[in-house]
């Protein structure tokens, strides 16, 4: 996989912080991430089994946002464990840090970190876990090696990311919207949330790093929205970082015409009175 140059990992760099670091995207993913850690818990799911966490294990996870999943991660490897938590803002893990006091978590503590450039001594963790993150890494290559460096000998990676574009999630949201507007070219060599849809992309990548025992899955997790259609709405255009300024640019009139698509073509997965349909993820895996 080529490497950007400098200048253009430091671009991603600082738009990568500009998206996820805004007051309005954080305060949206403290208001909504009750629903959202159900809605994705089966993505959660996934990636504890492969972890394969056990009391006392030293985990560092990436990309923490509010939490989920390194206060789950807290919990499985108990009070004889510690969980570092990490994101490029201070601003999500505010929460995060709160639900722990909450929930009496006492091995988990939070650092301000970005996964390029971690600041922690060589092999100092069992496992490096990274959920909904990794496509979003501005240079993967020398994230990857960073992960490879603090883990211990024979320590163990796990990434989930966003599997196929083309899948209910994004073509009852994502889709729609592009239908109304056209994004600015993206960059080829920028970080994209649907990168590793291409099969066997992660795989590769963790190879060139010198990871063994390389292992890449395309999972179908399966998603639950509890709340209303409308809900889910106003929820995506909230917390979706990436797509909100593709929103602003159109007018009241087309951004209603966008909600009454995206509500239609949602109501096609209620079952029960809930949303449901599969999440297609990518669940990456290897060892030092």
């Amino acid at each position: 996989m080529p490497t950007p140059t400098p200048e253009k990992v430091e671009q991603f760099r600082q738009q990568l912080k500009a998206d996820w670091t805004r007051d309005d995207t954080v305060a949206a993913w403290r208001k909504w991430h009750k629903q959202i850690a159900e809605f994705t818990r089966g993505a959660s799911d996934a990636l504890l089994a492969e972890a394969n966490l056990q009391p006392g294990h030293h985990v560092l996870d990436l990309a923490s946002g509010v939490g989920d999943p390194a206060l789950r991660i807290a919990q499985l490897v108990g009070p004889s464990g510690r969980v570092v938590a990490t994101d490029v803002g201070a601003g999500m893990m505010s929460l995060a840090a709160e639900l722990a006091a909450q929930q009496n978590l006492h091995n988990i503590e939070f650092k301000e970190a970005a996964a390029d450039s971690l600041p922690f001594p060589d092999a100092s963790f069992d496992v490096v876990t990274c959920r909904f993150g990794a496509m979003f890494f501005p240079d993967l290559q020398k994230a990857l090696g960073e992960c490879q460096r603090v883990l211990k000998p024979g320590g163990k990676v796990v990434f989930l990311v966003w599997g196929n574009r083309d899948q209910p999630f994004t073509t009852t949201t994502v889709g729609v919207l592009l239908n109304f507007v056209k994004p600015p070219e993206p960059d080829p060599d920028a970080p994209s949330m649907f990168m590793f849809g291409v099969c066997g992309r992660f795989e590769s990548a963790l190879k060139d790093a010198g990871y063994n025992s390389v292992k890449e899955e395309h999972l179908s997790v399966p998603a639950r929205w509890s709340g209303s259609v409308e809900e889910f709405w106003i929820q995506f255009t909230e917390v979706a970082a990436p797509f909100k300024p593709l929103l602003a640019k159109l007018p009241p009139a087309k951004r209603e015409d966008v909600r009454l698509d995206v509500i239609a073509g949602l109501q096609k997965y209620v079952k029960d009175g809930h949303i449901t349909f599969p999440l297609e993820v990518v669940l990456a895996s290897a060892s030092k």
